[in-house]
């Protein structure tokens, strides 16, 4: 289902004063992000890790794409517009996708210009369909109890810039001493968070050699699918992110996300990182023995094509910004039926969202549809 939404508008008074409260808050904490690379901070305050997909080589010269935290010039060249007051949304182009009454709804907002990256002449309207074919998806795997406010948009980033896209929730609400991501909180509240503003951002790069095949399919090595680089993006802004500091071993806000309390070291009961001290924590992001322990990961592991005891995560050494903890084993998870989340190689189908993932988002509080109804072929609505 398609349909438009039509938004409503605040007047120019109230308009202006949300314009400057966010931007002194901006500036306020502008400063803090830059002892960290690749982070974020919300205009509430929070500090967020910002993933993004790049176009790498091999030692081949082979073509790959890697899920990584973003380097301060990237973050540069791509200024983030998390904190665009509710008018600005509110006169951007909306659309809602939903695949059923009682799936969860998005609502995407255009920020391009007329003309622009979604809107270009050329090529606008097969960017605008890729991308909701991807919402589509989620939309079918996943159960709704509030909609997901999404605002994306194109950036002609830097010529030399390989950044395919990121994404990431614009903030958090801290429930029961921990930091829910946006579109989460909407989800365990029943109802709209964050004042009528987005729950997730995604950017993708304008300049990049992209394919729209609503198959998730390239048609050359030198293109990257655009309907996959979202669903894998969009998993991030959903929640599928950490925030350990690899530095300190500590937690970059003091409280952990919901997937941050999930993350194991080893097998045991015992070993939820949120429990160590900074010392270990240090080691076991490092450790190559990291698992995400959540009981329906836990069942979707032993049910997957790689029936381990917990989902395992990316943890080699030495640290990887950005795909390290935030991501599946790569090396363990490359077939179709599980790698949506691995930070590079990419395996899964362009019409599922894979057991794992759909495991560990059910762990964070989402209502996940039956199996069997959550398979849908991407399409515009």
């Amino acid at each position: 289902m398609r349909s438009d939404a039509r938004p409503c508008r605040l007047n120019t008074v109230l308009s202006w004063t949300l314009a400057v409260v966010l931007l002194l808050s901006v500036l306020s904490t502008g400063a803090a992000a830059q002892d960290r690379p690749g982070v974020h901070v919300t205009p509430k305050g929070y500090r967020v890790p910002v993933y993004g997909m790049s176009v790498v080589r091999d030692a081949d010269g082979r073509v790959d794409v890697l899920c990584a935290r973003l380097t301060d010039a990237e973050l540069a060249s791509t200024p983030l517009a998390r904190s665009m007051s509710r008018s600005m949304l509110a006169r951007s182009p909306q659309v809602l996708v939903q695949e059923g009454e009682d799936r969860l709804a998005f609502t995407v907002i255009y920020g391009d210009a007329p003309g622009t990256g979604f809107f270009d002449g050329d090529v606008g309207e097969q960017r605008r369909a890729a991308f909701e074919a991807s919402l589509a998806t989620w939309s079918a795997a996943l159960r709704g109890r509030a909609p997901v406010t999404v605002h994306v948009r194109m950036e002609e980033m830097d010529e030399d810039s390989q950044v395919l896209a990121h994404a990431g929730p614009v903030d958090f609400i801290e429930i029961d001493g921990v930091a829910v991501p946006y579109a989460l909180a909407a989800q365990l509240r029943e109802e709209p968070v964050g004042d009528g503003g987005a729950h997730i951002e995604a950017v993708f790069n304008s300049r990049m050699a992209w394919d729209y095949s609503l198959e998730g399919t390239t048609s050359n090595e030198e293109q990257t699918s655009f309907l996959y680089t979202a669903l894998h993006e969009v998993g991030h802004g959903l929640g599928f992110l950490d925030t350990f500091d690899p530095d300190e071993g500590a937690l970059l806000n003091g409280v952990p996300t919901p997937y941050d309390t999930f993350v194991n070291r080893g097998h045991g009961e015992d070993g939820r990182l949120t429990g160590r001290g900074s010392g270990d924590v240090r080691g076991d992001l490092v450790s190559d023995d990291l698992f995400f322990a959540g009981p329906a990961a836990t069942d979707a592991s032993q049910a997957s094509v790689v029936p381990l005891p917990l989902v395992k995560l990316h943890a080699p050494d030495p640290y990887e910004q950005g795909s390290s903890v935030s991501h599946v084993d790569q090396e363990t998870y490359s077939q179709v039926e599980v790698g949506l989340m691995t930070p590079g190689a990419f395996g899964a189908s362009a019409n599922m969202i894979d057991i794992l993932t759909l495991g560990i988002l059910a762990d964070l509080g989402y209502q996940v549809a039956p199996r069997e109804e959550t398979v849908t072929t991407t399409r515009r609505q």
